[in-house]
């Protein structure tokens, strides 16, 4: 009776099979696709038009070179709370929403100056993560309900300054945890689920310049390379009916994920002394991600149905944001700061999927820093992160019902608070 049960469904359920898998790493691009910028409240008050000024210990992560200008032994320690929501209106006027969940990544900087040129600084921080989270009898249910990327990057950097031009390179250790989870379609039988969990560890390095030209005018260039990430013993567990539990025996799988390179280059210009402008542009190279692949040590479906490679294509396009950024010092004691930013989406129409509806984005930032005391100084910043509605409407789960491939509009807004603690020693 059991294999007549399957024997029945195969034909619904198994053509799905590739459907079922393929996203099974996707929810690390959520991540990448998620990158954390708000990594300072400096940076974070300005729209992270930060690459030219880089003046205070969070100059780790946009510009290293920048850290030449920190006397001293200096620590930063902040946090930022997040809260992301993405809602789907169907075409038939279906509506849904993400689980509202708040995430809180944090991040350490130390600088030390060496001598009177050498500068070291450390980083420590989570350039990827957050997670998206759907309810569990959603309609797309079968392409995700739950991804979660965690990353940490540890950052040592050393800075050398020569007259008015610096120049600085780190290495980048970057551990990364994932745990994806959607559910199955076994029509007539109940749905099953399954769960992917996995942990890898990728290196890289980054570089940065700073050119003073005047006391008005600098240039900053900062370079972050690709990240390569195997995850080569993930844990991919099955909830099934009983009568399909010989085809779907947990079993462990191997994906591949590169994290992007990125390029960013900006002028900071001081028409008077408390007023700083900056305009950057930062390149991401998202073209890396072209392809999910996912390849199980054992095959998982019936007999002459069973599979063990799965793929998917991602085909992600290289993109540009546009950062302006405005610091004003009020007082002695305090600094206002305003920015703006206009992202752009690297999702084309024909893979996105509801794991990352993403689309073009604008982005509004405020800040504000006070010097409490003169060896400690306090940073508060906000950012709306205003998502362009995109519409999915593709065939990529085509052997999906189309109730059940959501395609559709998609909208998404995220609210960021951060705040930091800098000390001077």
């Amino acid at each position: 009776m059991a294999f007549l049960n399957a024997h029945k469904i195969r034909n619904v359920s198994f053509p799905l099979l590739a459907l079922l898998l393929i996203p099974l790493l996707h929810g690390i691009c959520d991540g990448a696709g998620f990158a954390i910028l708000q990594q300072g409240t400096a940076p974070m008050g300005q729209g992270n038009a930060f690459v030219a000024q880089a003046d205070d210990p969070s100059a780790i992560f946009f510009n290293p070179a920048g850290i030449t200008q920190l006397k001293g032994t200096q620590g930063y320690l902040g946090t930022t709370v997040i809260v992301p929501r993405i809602t789907y209106e169907g075409k038939e006027g279906q509506e849904e929403a993400t689980v509202t969940k708040v995430y809180a990544p944090s991040h350490v900087y130390i600088t030390h100056q060496v001598s009177r040129r050498l500068y070291a600084g450390l980083g420590i921080f989570s350039p990827f993560g957050l997670a998206t989270a759907w309810k569990g009898d959603w309609e797309g249910r079968y392409l995700s309900t739950y991804s979660s990327l965690q990353t940490l990057d540890v950052n040592p950097n050393l800075s050398l300054k020569l007259g008015r031009f610096s120049v600085a390179a780190g290495v980048n250790v970057l551990g990364a945890s994932l745990k994806l989870r959607k559910r199955i379609l076994l029509y007539p039988l109940p749905d099953g689920s399954q769960e992917l969990t996995d942990t890898a560890w990728g290196y890289g390095y980054n570089l940065g310049t700073l050119y003073e030209i005047s006391d008005w005018c600098r240039l900053g260039i900062s370079y972050r390379s690709r990240i390569h990430l195997n995850f080569d013993d993930a844990d991919a567990n099955f909830n099934v009916p009983p009568a399909l539990k010989d085809y779907f025996k947990d079993t462990h799988a191997k994906g591949k994920l590169n994290l992007p390179p990125s390029l960013t280059m900006g002028i900071s210009i001081s028409p008077i002394h408390r007023l700083a402008v900056e305009f950057d542009v930062t390149w991401t190279g998202w073209s890396t991600y072209d392809e999910m692949k996912i390849r199980l040590d054992n095959p998982v479906g019936p007999p002459g149905h069973a599979a063990k490679v799965f793929r998917q294509p991602k085909r992600w396009r290289d993109v540009f944001a546009y950062r302006l950024g405005l610091k004003y010092i009020l007082t002695p004691n305090a600094t206002v700061r305003f920015g703006y930013i206009f992202d752009q989406s690297p999702v084309p129409g024909k893979t996105i999927d509801p794991q990352l509806p993403d689309g073009n984005r604008m982005i509004f930032a405020a800040g504000f820093n006070y010097k409490i005391r003169p060896d400690m100084v306090l940073g508060v910043a906000y950012n709306y992160i205003d998502g362009i509605k995109r519409v999915k409407d593709n065939d990529i789960m085509e052997n999906l019902p189309e109730i059940y491939r959501v395609n559709g509009d998609y909208d998404q807004n995220i609210h960021s608070l951060g705040i930091s603690l800098a000390y001077r020693f």
